[in-house]
């Protein structure tokens, strides 16, 4: 099943992370496609959000052609591959996937072609040679392992950073790229969400091509970028960015012109005392992961 013709780019790691400025940004060296969280291509209102191209997705061109390929040569239905996304792709079910990792069922391989398919088409209608896939699940570089030459960035960002985003409330907006409600998250919970997910990427990064890359030190250290890839050197001088055809993620992929502030997640207003406490020992605690 695995060939070597789709080469993909998947920044795993904890939300609110920068992984939608690092698919951007990426995404304007040449031969790389900024295709977003693909992973959200079985959300029910996806044809009704919007692209980064302007279009509604299921107006936009690109990503009209893409469906229409997937759908027929993909022999899943589109409710059959949200259904096991959901068995597959979720931290919940971590230790199914870790299974199948090794002993792939039925089922898992189905959705593992599925998903191949998916990108060809990506690859095809782009006629990019690396898609970068924004997904952040750590449980999906086991499903995407399978069929492509895959290099995976681990993304990391400081914890007070993290948790000073996850404070931050918004709702539901489409057009502005807001896809759903999202109120502000208590303390403990983007704690253990920020543990198990930075447990996850370690344990489905064994065994493949993966390099751990921190928010703070890409932003102010080019090079970090070059070590990467050569063909990611001087990216950063490449600003404003823009995406052509991104699928999903924070809202700034809508923006038209994007530029990118060395300051932008470094200041905490939206935390007290207690949370700065908490964020500080877990930073000295677990150093590795900030």
């Amino acid at each position: 099943m695995k060939t070597r013709e789709i080469k993909i780019l998947y920044i795993t790691g904890n939300g609110h992370s920068g992984s939608t400025l690092l698919d951007i940004v990426l995404g304007s060296a040449p031969g790389f496609f900024s295709a977003g969280e693909v992973s959200s291509v079985t959300r029910p209102t996806i044809h009704e959000e919007y692209c980064s191209c302007g279009k509604q997705i299921g107006e936009c061109p690109f990503w009209k052609e893409v469906w229409q390929l997937w759908k027929d040569r993909s022999t899943l239905s589109g409710q059959e591959y949200r259904t096991l996304r959901l068995r597959y792709e979720r931290s919940i079910t971590s230790f199914i996937t870790l299974k199948n990792r090794f002993w792939p069922g039925r089922k898992f391989l189905g959705y593992c072609e599925a998903t191949r398919i998916l990108f060809e088409a990506i690859q095809e209608v782009s006629g990019a040679e690396v898609i970068i896939d924004s997904s952040k699940s750590p449980t999906r570089i086991a499903v995407l392992r399978r069929f492509s030459e895959l290099s995976v960035i681990h993304l990391i960002r400081n914890f007070t950073g993290v948790l000073n985003s996850a404070k931050s409330s918004s709702k539901k907006d489409i057009k502005a790229g807001i896809e759903e409600d999202n109120p502000a998250r208590s303390t403990i919970k983007t704690w253990a969400s920020w543990f198990l997910t930075h447990l996850q990427c370690e344990i489905f990064c064994i065994g493949i091509k993966s390099n751990k890359l921190r928010y703070r030190e890409y932003l102010n250290d080019p090079e970090k970028l070059e070590k990467l890839d050569p063909a990611f050197a001087g990216i950063l001088d490449r600003a404003p960015f823009t995406s052509e055809h991104m699928l999903a993620g924070n809202k700034i992929r809508l923006k038209k012109s994007l530029k990118v502030d060395k300051d932008l997640g470094f200041k905490y207003t939206r935390l007290n005392h207690k949370n700065l406490l908490i964020a500080k020992i877990t930073e000295r605690l677990f150093w590795f992961w900030n």
